[in-house]
Formats: structure tokens, sequence, C-alpha cells
């Protein structure tokens, strides 16, 4: 019987979101996514370490994991959560404009070792501890691409962060044996584009957009567009 009257199912799709963010980011993301039959898990974190996010996702990804290995999709911080899923449970690890740290780096050390951004001026608290964004410059900081009335809306949804998690190495890197896609982010001014050149060199696959930090949102139906691909072998 032809293989067209039973299409292969697509691979679930795992979304990781990113410091002060939720799991509301993808909220357009995992609409069109599902709307295109692609199964998808949001993973919450914010457990307080980067251990306890990487079990947080690892548990989202299990509830779509009955048709095989996922594609992991990680943006900012969550870059270095899905580096840290094991590798068995992976199909392909998608860094969007994000972390990709390898074995006993940390998220803060590697900022450290690129050019400044617009980061650390817009934190209010303790970087040892719990911080915040300005709200008032928080729009043009992961929103650059975006109106004022969307900027507001996505801002509102911008919760605290703990940052132990930022100050704790990398005990895997999952890219090391499954293939993954880096997609850096021209106008990014949280994480810079020359530290996001190295992390290029790193992956299997690489894609250039012209995105603020937001991709999730200033490109979504490219974001869609390449997850859809994935989940469709």
């Amino acid at each position: 019987m032809s293989t067209d009257t039973f299409p292969t199912r697509p691979r679930g799709v795992l979304l990781v979101h990113g410091a002060w963010h939720s799991g509301r980011a993808w909220n357009g993301v995992a609409a069109a996514l599902r709307t295109r039959g692609v199964p998808v898990a949001v993973a919450e974190l914010h457990r307080g370490s980067l251990a306890g996010d990487v079990a947080a996702a690892e548990a989202a990804l299990d509830d779509i994991a009955d048709s095989g290995p996922v594609i992991a999709c990680g943006h900012s911080y969550g870059g270095a959560v899905i580096s840290g899923l094991p590798p068995r449970k992976l199909a392909h690890l998608v860094y969007l404009a994000a972390m990709m740290p390898d074995v006993g780096e940390t998220s803060f050390g590697l900022l450290a070792q690129a050019p400044p951004t617009d980061l650390g001026a817009c934190m209010i608290g303790d970087i040892a501890g719990t911080t915040t964004i300005d709200p008032t410059r928080a729009g043009e900081l992961f929103h650059g691409q975006l109106d004022v009335d969307r900027r507001s809306r996505h801002v509102t949804e911008l919760v605290p962060q703990v940052m132990t998690a930022g100050h704790q190495a990398a005990m895997t890197a999952a890219w090391r044996s499954r293939p993954s896609t880096y997609v850096r982010c021209t106008d990014d001014r949280v994480i810079h584009p020359e530290l996001q050149q190295r992390f290029m060199q790193r992956a299997t696959h690489t894609v250039t957009w012209h995105s603020d930090h937001g991709a999730f949102v200033s490109h979504e139906s490219d974001t869609v567009a390449l997850l859809t691909r994935l989940a469709r072998p």
C-alpha cells in the first residue's frame, strides 16, 4: 500500500522559553504548529536552577515523546536548557538566538566573553539573586522590531528571574551528539551577534535572520516554517 495513504506522523516539538519569560512567549508559534498537525509541548521553567529547568523541560518533552525523539527549540537561556536534555530523546536541537554552552561553560561566563549588549543596563536587581527587566526599556530590548502596542503586550508578560541558573555550568551538551540548527539574529540587543557567530560554529546547520532578540514574535512565520520542516522529515 502506498505510504501516501498513511503519512508519517510529524515529530513533536518542544518549546523552551528564555530568562524573564514564561511559556506564554510561545503562544503564537505553538498555535501555528498545532494548526499544522505538529504535536507541541511548552516548558515552564523558573525552577531555581539549571538542573531544575532541564528537568522541567524533560517532563514537558515526555508528553509528546510517543512518536519518538522530538525537535527541541530553545530561545535565549532556553538554549542552555535544551543542551542538557538526554540526547536519546532528541531528533534535532534548534537554538533561536540562544545560549549554546559546552560542558563546563556557564551562560554568564559566555556573555562575559562577548562585547556588552544593552541587557546589563536594563536589569534591575542583584545579578546574584533575583532580577527584573526595566519595563520602560524591555520592549526595545527584546522586541525592537515590533510596534509599540505589540511590545507593550509582551512586556506585561515578563516575570522576575532567579539568576542562579546563569552561574551554573552545563553538565552535558546534547548538541555534540545530535544534529542542531543555530538561528543567528543580527539585530539582537541581548545576546551579542558576535557570540551567536561563535555558537554557529558548533551547530550542524545555521540560519541568519535580520531579527531582534524576540524572533519567536518578530519572525514568527519563519520560526514556524523552520520547526515544521524539521518535524516532518
